[in-house]
């Protein structure tokens, strides 16, 4: 459990320096909450350890929620983070930003109640045509801040935010449950301020915990993203008024490019990878061989620019299967630019390494593809130091490794090359970080010589 646990650890750091609209973001942070799931379910009822591994759990699948659309998991985060409340001993700071993204994603599931109230026309909120009813998740999330707000050594930042969101929850109560009668349309232009003010606020936060919190709503947290034209306001206009300004021509669009799907084929066309009876993930990994015949120079160079803007782009159109076969598209190419350029530095060495971990992240564990994938490792150490593409992918190639080698219907001969990528990943991995311990030495060691030279990559 420990290692899973520290790579879970791992790859949500990178997730946070990572946009999350690019598919090794998404790959990393799925990636992450498997490992944590697999854990947590190692953990009963009772053990020490689970309410913190509910809580880590709990708050990816909360910042999922909150960042990505489409997200199933909340009713899940919200259980786990409750479960950590009510079992777990935190630090005061953790504990309140628990609370905090729980308040988050109980005020969420409560949209479809604020949306549908949006819909209503003019009239019918005018005549208070509604009827309050019980808001268990606000209640609970007003609960969750004032808590938040009344305890001892929590950071301004985490206040500051409590505050916010009680102000969001008064704001929600409010356009719930005015249906007893008409609005006041002094109170109701008071309370739009307010929104307003808080729109205001959230983007204009600050660092901390109170610029994370920010972030996070960004994309789609609910109330505060509600675009100023879908506020039930009650000035009734024209439909045939003129929104823009006489004689002023409307924006040409802009020429749409092609689609990340038709950039794939084009890809796997430009390399011939689907001309014949091997699928396109068997010829990608022919690519790699060393007797393999490598396309010229300009023909690499195209495949590698166009595999860059494949997977770089922002266009969700593709399958993850897809995704994942780019991503080991462009770590080939990479590799084999690197081949026609042996006197280069090792550059495009590391980011084939890179791509492939994406590749291989981007497919489950038992999809028939993966030990393709991860058998060519074996193409990116080369050179004097054989290790040196795996410092910064080596913790995550050795889980895939372990997951894949974990099954019983691999062959014998694959097995056996699969277990010693697996250990070129752990030595690299342990040689990283026996350079940053030798780094950290304190000066009154007695015996730093051997340990410099055991460190030291040979030259």
């Amino acid at each position: 459990m420990e290692p899973l646990s520290n790579l879970a650890q791992k790859l949500f750091q990178r997730v946070a320096s990572t946009p999350l609209d690019s598919p090794s973001a998404r790959a990393d942070l799925g990636e992450a909450i498997r490992c944590a799931e697999e854990v947590y379910r190692h953990h009963q009822p009772g053990d020490p350890l689970r309410p913190q591994t509910a809580a880590f759990l709990g708050y990816m699948l909360g910042f999922r929620d909150l960042q990505i659309q489409g997200a199933t998991t909340r009713s899940q985060a919200i259980s786990l983070l409750e479960e950590a409340i009510a079992d777990g001993q935190f630090p005061v700071s953790y504990l309140a930003t628990i609370r905090v993204v729980l308040a988050m994603l109980l005020i969420n599931h409560s949209q479809n109640r604020l949306t549908s109230m949006v819909s209503l026309s003019p009239i019918d909120m005018m005549a208070g045509r509604r009827s309050p009813a019980a808001t268990p998740d606000i209640d609970r999330a007003e609960e969750l801040l004032r808590t938040v707000r009344a305890t001892t050594g929590v950071s301004t930042d985490v206040s500051d935010m409590a505050d916010l969101m009680l102000q969001m929850c008064e704001l929600m109560k409010m356009m719930l449950g005015l249906g007893t009668k008409p609005i006041d349309m002094s109170a109701l232009g008071s309370m739009f301020g307010r929104f307003t003010d808080l729109q205001n606020r959230f983007q204009a936060g600050g660092t901390g915990i109170f610029g994370i919190m920010r972030n996070a709503l960004e994309p789609g947290a609910g109330v505060l993203d509600v675009p100023p034209e879908e506020y039930p306001v009650l000035i009734m206009e024209d439909s045939d008024q003129e929104t823009d300004a006489p004689g002023e021509p409307s924006p040409a669009a802009a020429k749409p490019g092609p689609a990340r799907n038709d950039l794939l084929r084009s890809l796997l066309e430009l390399l011939a990878l689907g001309q014949d009876s091997r699928s396109a993930w068997a010829a990608t990994a022919r690519l790699l061989l060393p007797d393999s015949e490598v396309p010229g120079v300009e023909t690499i160079d195209e495949a590698v620019a166009l595999a860059s803007e494949v997977v770089e782009s922002d266009e969700v159109t593709l399958s993850g299967e897809d995704i994942a076969l780019a991503q080991f598209v462009y770590a080939a190419t990479l590799c084999l630019r690197q081949r026609t350029d042996p006197d280069g530095d090792s550059t495009d060495c590391v980011l084939g390494a890179e791509a492939l971990l994406s590749a291989v992240r981007a497919l489950p564990a038992d999809h028939p593809e993966v030990p393709v994938v991860l058998r060519s490792l074996g193409a990116f150490l080369t050179g004097e130091r054989p290790l040196a593409a795996l410092d910064a992918v080596a913790a995550g190639f050795t889980g895939r490794f372990d997951a894949v080698l974990a099954g019983e219907s691999l062959p014998a001969e694959l097995k056996g090359e699969l277990h010693a990528l697996r250990c070129a990943c752990r030595a690299a991995f342990a040689g990283a970080q026996l350079r940053k311990a030798v780094e950290e030495l304190p000066g009154s060691y007695p015996w730093p010589v051997s340990l410099k030279a055991a460190a030291s990559p040979p030259a």
